[in-house]
């Protein structure tokens, strides 16, 4: 059996219109049993895939989810801790990270956290990133001299900017 796809809006009507016309004989893209071979596709971040989860704890809070089903941002009711990604406080934020005008050349958590060295600099010790390979943030020294996007002051702010990136929200230390 194929795999399920997820394309973002734009690139699923492309997709729709490439494989009915692949039945004809006529496509533009090479099709590998369901699979579309289209490299232009712009991926979204793991999470806008995801079902909402409600998470582990007992509180309700209204927060909002990427539906890729029809493409929109629509509430749900979250318990405050656990949970994954798609999970935004806002619908302004759902829509931006998930929606169609999503662009991963402007996510700073896909960006490697800085390498220009400043000798002069302070370090500062307790700065976090975004590892995308472990969908983890992670603490390390920092001594460089601009604040790189993918730099952040705490856990739980570098949790809160890429999120959406994460297969399982992470537990910050206190």
């Amino acid at each position: 059996a194929a795999a399920a796809l997820s394309f973002p809006s734009v690139a699923r009507e492309e997709y729709e219109r490439q494989k009915a016309c692949a039945s004809t004989g006529s496509a533009t893209a090479s099709f590998a049993g369901d699979a579309l071979d289209m490299d232009w596709v712009i991926k979204k971040p793991v999470a806008c895939y995801m079902k909402p989860d409600y998470g582990t704890c007992k509180r309700h809070l209204t927060r909002y989810f990427y539906n890729d089903s029809n493409y929109k941002c629509r509430t749900f009711d979250y318990s405050g801790c656990g949970g994954n990604g798609n999970n935004f406080d806002t619908r302004r934020e759902c829509r931006y990270l998930c929606g169609v005008k999503y662009d991963p050349d402007k996510d700073p958590c896909l960006r490697p956290p800085g390498r220009t060295w400043c000798p002069n600099r302070p370090e500062y010790a307790g700065m976090w990133y975004f590892d995308k390979k472990t969908e983890k943030c992670v603490r390390f020294t920092y001594r460089e001299c601009a604040l790189n996007r993918n730099v952040f002051p705490s856990c739980d702010k570098c949790k809160k900017e890429c999120q959406r990136h994460m297969h399982v929200l992470q537990t910050c230390p206190e």
